[in-house]
């Protein structure tokens, strides 16, 4: 919204001068107009940048940039005698300083198609650009939108070049894609392109042969022991295997002297998975990969098997794909291969209801239960993608399963019993259900693109904000009655299911399609959620709890972008704002993508674009207040932060009393000048001029959220971080 804002500021300016440069008509002197550079821009050795009427986006400029440097990428592995640094299109900026414009430093189409050396984008020296390769590419035409289309920017069509010279790909509003891109592209452009894409060039791959050599099954014992470590990890959340008789499939696949591709598949996937978390916790080598490739042999067999035994084996896949971003698995086309099956097998319908079909108590529980890994699994990956659900609510009997053990499960005359007298592992599980299907709700209400019901829907939200405030009720509610620890166990579930509820009260409160701008209060809690499912992660990363995937990074890239966008945008909110304790929650931040990017380099990419945002906005608050450097914490954000301790999330009941009760205290403090809060940072003292013209509270964000953030260099390319999140 505030490249829209800053846009038509710009539109909005007397074009006297068409020909003039953006420089000289903000310091009103005369331009010469001479391309590249104009003479004043010349002799003061900065950029150039051409006002003209049409602009080139940025998407497509980022989508340009990545398809010359594919096409570089050919030359040099096909013709390595050709010296790219040389031909036209290589000279570089004066001084050889890359341009740090505003958002609005767009360069003009109308002077790019004259000018026989565009300007560079501040690109090394591998990467520089041709005229000719320019001038190749269609120019769409883009108009200048006005302040009145800024809400549109919250679901914008997002056709994203996911991969090199493919077709563009669809990313949608819940994804956050679009209030990430708004934040980046907001407060400057990249000048060094080494954070977001790799040397492609200096890159060294190993051979194939070596990463992918299956690896034999190990002595049942161990076969045993990894897997009892899925069933207390992985099962917990998804809940589609039964624990006794997948030992029964172990046990027949080291007797039996025939091969079931089945049962030998299904044994290699959860060795993988298993094998793939202990790894990461305890740092130890484990022959994942070997286990994956030796199940991935019988994937044949498993694709046309449209079974129940089929339909475990794909979730199977989900599961690794989603905690192993490396593997080549598509997670979108193997989302709704999992739902053909679903429905091809009538999961969605609960059996119960047919008195012709019988059933044992065991398989219409799987039913059941596959059927919501498969349900939750779709709401999470269309929320994360911004996609269109794919099983809608009311075509589902929506059946929860009953809290049984799978030890229980077994015994159908004890089924019933055992489950009115306690609860089990399955506990959580059902209860993330639940909010699963909220989740969905808030998809279908929030997120949908056309707000036009059609008249054989269900009947429309008449009021959104309404439904909202209940929904948040909903969560509460549903927050509250999260099921103890089975025995006193370990509490890694419960502080799981509170990380959920978080994600899904950032859903519901950031802005969406439903609710483009929301108010300042719902931001302020939208704030609050961010800061406690960042701190929630840190709680479960220190434990050694945290399962790496790729929802773990979405999740905790958007919620810091999210606290720190509401610091931005909400004075209150930074006013209450203690610097100390922003530098540690993005140190949790940054230390847990950190982690992950030793398995996966594209949380790196993640961990740096939070870095310098962060980087920025403490010195901003630094610098407006010496003596809060005082009284914080003296840590650097700029280095590979340690997590350092940070509360917890607490239970909160009523958010408008919690909330307006530290509004009154930050404006109390303000009012008697009590150290520790930063509210006089925001709130100066009210004053008037001779005219009597009252001045109020300052932004000190507000040259950022415009873009002349000064010491930020911009934002690595979105689009192609987003490829790795979701290709």
């Amino acid at each position: 919204m505030y490249l829209l804002r800053e846009i038509a500021m710009d539109s909005s300016r007397k074009t006297r001068n068409r020909v003039a440069c953006r420089r000289c008509q903000r310091r009103k002197i005369r331009c010469d107009g001479n391309l590249p550079s104009c003479g004043s821009c010349q002799k003061a050795g900065v950029p150039c940048v051409n006002d003209g009427k049409q602009e080139v986006h940025r998407v497509y400029i980022a989508n340009m940039e990545h398809r010359i440097r594919w096409l570089e990428s050919l030359v040099r592995e096909n013709c390595p005698n050709v010296d790219l640094s040389q031909g036209p299109g290589n000279e570089r900026q004066l001084d050889d300083r890359a341009p740090t414009g505003t958002p609005g430093d767009h360069i003009g189409v109308e002077s790019a198609a004259q000018s026989p050396h565009p300007e560079p984008r501040g690109h090394v020296d591998d990467e520089n650009t041709t005229s000719q390769q320019l001038r190749d590419q269609p120019i769409a035409p883009v108009t200048t939108r006005a302040v009145h289309d800024e809400p549109q920017q919250a679901h914008e069509i997002g056709l994203v070049s996911l991969s090199s010279g493919g077709d563009p790909r669809y990313i949608g509003p819940s994804s956050g894609y679009f209030f990430a891109n708004r934040i980046f592209f907001s407060v400057g452009r990249r000048s060094n392109q080494s954070i977001a894409t790799a040397n492609i060039s200096g890159s060294t791959s190993l051979s194939a042969e070596l990463l992918n050599m299956p690896a034999s099954l190990p002595r049942k014992e161990s076969a045993v022991e990894l897997s009892t470590r899925y069933f207390q990890s992985i099962h917990f959340m998804y809940p589609f295997l039964h624990e006794p008789s997948h030992m029964e499939t172990i046990d027949r696949v080291y007797t039996s002297r025939e091969e079931n591709p089945s049962d030998i598949f299904q044994v290699f996937m959860v060795l993988a998975v298993a094998a793939l978390n202990l790894s990461r916790q305890c740092k130890v080598h484990l022959p994942v990969e070997g286990y994956y490739t030796a199940a991935m042999k019988y994937v044949d067999h498993i694709c046309g098997d449209t079974s129940m035994a089929g339909l475990q084996s794909l979730l199977l896949l989900m599961v690794y794909a989603l905690h192993n971003p490396s593997c080549s698995l598509n997670i979108w086309n193997l989302n709704y291969q999992c739902l053909a099956s679903l429905i091809d097998l009538g999961l969605q319908r609960d059996v119960r209801a047919s008195p012709s079909f019988q059933i044992s108590v065991l398989d219409q529980e799987m039913r059941t239960r596959v059927f919501w890994v498969a349900y939750t699994f779709d709401r999470a990956i269309c929320t994360m993608m911004g996609r269109p659900i794919g099983v809608r609510d009311e075509a589902c009997d929506l059946r929860f399963p009953m809290d049984i053990s799978d030890r229980n499960l077994v015994n159908p005359d004890n089924a019933q019993r055992v489950e009115q007298e306690s609860s089990s592992h399955l506990s959580h599980s059902i209860h993330l259900f639940k909010l699963a299907r909220m989740n969905s709700e808030i998809k279908y209400i929030m997120h949908s693109i056309s707000r036009d019901t059609p008249a054989y829907a269900y009947p429309p939200v008449m009021d959104i904000f309404a439904w909202q405030q209940d929904m948040i009720h909903s969560l509460q509610d549903w927050l509250s009655k999260i099921p103890r620890p089975v025995d006193n166990g370990d509490d890694k579930m419960v502080r799981l299911c509170k990380i959920k509820y978080h994600e899904t009260m950032i859903l519901l409160l950031r802005p969406s399609p439903g609710i483009s701008t929301p108010s300042d209060q719902t931001l302020d809690i939208c704030f609050h959620q961010a800061v406690d499912l960042i701190r929630g992660l840190g709680e479960l990363y220190r434990s050694g709890n945290l399962l790496y995937s790729r929802l773990v990074v979405h999740s905790i890239f958007l919620s810091t972008l999210v606290m720190l966008h509401c610091i931005w945008k909400l004075p209150e909110t930074a006013a209450k704002c203690q610097v100390d304790e922003l530098v540690s929650d993005i140190n949790i931040s940054q230390n847990i993508l950190s982690s992950i990017g030793e398995y996966w380099t594209e949380a790196n990419r993640a961990r740096d674009c939070i870095g310098e945002l962060s980087s920025v906005t403490i010195q901003r608050l630094l610098k407006s207040d010496p003596t809060v450097g005082l009284r914080s914490s003296p840590i650097q954000v700029n280095r590979r932060p340690r997590i350092s301790d940070s509360r917890g999330p607490e239970m909160v009941g009523n958010y408008r009393a919690h909330f307006q009760d530290q509004r009154d205290i930050a404006q109390e403090n303000n009012s008697i000048g009590v150290e520790g809060s930063n509210a006089h940072l925001i709130y100066p003292i009210q004053s008037q001029d001779d005219t009597g013209v009252s001045y109020g509270p300052v932004n000190l964000f507000d040259d950022f959220l415009q873009g002349g953030f000064q010491g930020w260099s911009g934002m690595s390319d979105i689009d192609g971080l987003m490829w790795e999140f979701f290709h």
